[in-house]
C-alpha cells in the first residue's frame, strides 16, 4: 500500500494571456490613460499687467513647453520633421477678432520655443477690465497650407489687479467655440483717444484726435489706411467737419491733430460730437470702419468724458474711446 504523499501543493495554473493583437479591458484602460497623457497639447507661460494711469493691458509671452512625456519633449509637433514653427496669437473676447488681434514672431523648428516677448493693448478701460476676457493661441506656421491651430488659453481680465505683474503657466486646450450672440451693432472696430477742452479765452472747443489702436484691417494687405472726421451736430450751415492727415498701412495710427469750433459755452448743451475713423481707398468709395457720438445724449463714458469736459473749463480732458460699426447720424463719407 502506497503512502500519500503529504506537504504538496498543487501548481497553480499559469496566468491567462491574451492572444496577440488584443487586449483585456484593463490592459485597454492603461493604454488610454497613457495615451492621454501623451497627447497633452503643452503650456505656456505668459505674465499680465495692467497699467491702469496708462490705460494698457502689457502681454509677456515667455516660452511654451510640455510636461516631460514619455518619449517627447515639448510641444505637439505639426510638422512632417517632428518640429513646429510656433507662434503665438492674442485676442480681446468680446469683439471684432482682426479689430484686436496682436501676434508674436514665429519661431522655427522648435518644440521649445522661448519667445520673451511683450504684446501691448492700447486703450484698455476699467470697464474693459471687468467684461472682457483675454484669449490666448498658439498656432504652427505654414507657408504651403493654412496655419494649423496647437492649443489655446482663456483669462478673463478681472483676475488681474491694476498695475501689478501676473505670472501664469497654464496647460494649453482645445480651441473652444467663440459666442457668436453678440449684437453685432456693438461690434468693437477698434480704439480712439480723443481730447476736449472748452477755450473760455477764444470761446471754442478744441477737439483733440490723438492716437487710435487695434483697428479693423479694411484692405486686403491686412491694413488700413486711416484718417478721422469730426462734427458738431446740429450741423444747419454744414460747415462742422474736420478731418485728420491719412496714416498709411497701419492699424494703430497716431494723429496728435487739434480742431477748433467756435461756440458759446452754453450752448455745448445742445451739442454732439461725432467722431468716425475711415479707411482711404483710391479710386472707389472710402471704407467706414468705425464710430464714436459724445454729447449730452451719450451714455457711459462718452457722457462722463462731454461732463468732465463741460466742468473743467480751460482743462484738457483726454480720455478712450470704443468705436463701434454704427456710423453716428446719417453721415456719408
Amino acid at each position: 500500500m502506497r503512502t500519500p504523499r503529504t506537504g504538496l501543493v498543487p501548481e497553480p495554473p499559469p496566468p491567462h494571456r491574451p492572444p496577440r493583437g488584443t487586449r483585456s479591458p484593463m490592459w485597454r484602460h492603461t493604454t488610454q490613460t497613457t495615451r492621454v497623457s501623451d497627447a497633452t497639447l503643452g503650456t505656456l507661460e505668459f505674465s499680465l499687467q495692467y497699467d491702469q494711469e496708462n490705460n494698457a493691458l502689457n502681454c509677456t509671452i515667455n516660452k511654451a513647453k510640455l510636461p516631460v512625456p514619455r518619449y517627447k519633449k515639448g510641444l505637439k509637433p505639426m510638422d512632417h520633421n517632428g518640429l513646429s514653427d510656433p507662434y503665438v496669437k492674442l485676442h480681446l473676447l468680446p469683439g471684432a477678432s482682426k479689430a484686436n488681434k496682436l501676434r508674436t514672431k514665429t519661431l522655427h523648428n522648435t518644440l521649445n520655443p522661448v519667445w520673451s516677448e511683450t504684446l501691448t493693448y492700447y486703450g484698455i478701460t476699467d470697464e474693459d477690465m471687468v467684461r472682457k476676457t483675454l484669449r490666448i493661441s498658439v498656432c504652427d506656421e505654414d507657408k504651403f497650407r493654412h496655419n494649423e491651430f496647437i492649443g489655446e488659453t482663456r483669462i478673463p481680465l478681472k483676475k488681474l489687479k491694476p498695475n501689478q505683474i501676473k505670472n501664469f503657466n497654464n496647460c494649453l486646450e482645445k480651441q473652444l467655440p467663440v459666442n457668436k450672440t453678440e449684437d453685432k451693432s456693438l461690434e468693437e472696430r477698434g480704439r480712439i483717444m480723443i481730447s476736449l477742452k472748452y477755450n473760455t479765452v477764444k470761446s471754442c472747443l478744441v477737439v483733440g484726435i490723438i492716437r487710435c489702436a487695434h483697428l479693423a484691417a479694411m484692405d486686403a494687405n491686412g491694413f488700413s489706411d486711416p484718417y478721422v472726421k469730426t462734427y458738431l451736430k446740429p450741423d444747419e450751415n454744414k460747415k462742422s467737419k474736420h478731418k485728420t492727415l491719412v496714416k498709411k498701412k497701419t492699424l494703430n495710427p497716431e494723429f496728435n491733430e487739434e480742431f477748433c469750433y467756435d461756440i458759446k459755452y452754453a450752448d455745448l448743451t445742445k451739442k454732439t460730437l461725432e467722431v468716425t475713423v475711415w479707411d482711404y481707398d483710391i479710386g472707389k468709395s472710402n471704407d467706414f470702419i468705425g464710430g464714436v457720438s459724445l454729447g449730452i445724449n451719450a451714455n457711459g463714458e462718452r457722457l462722463k468724458h462731454w461732463f468732465d469736459c463741460l466742468k473743467n473749463k480751460d482743462k484738457k480732458i483726454e480720455r478712450w474711446h470704443t468705436l463701434t460699426n454704427e456710423l453716428p447720424g446719417s453721415l456719408n463719407d
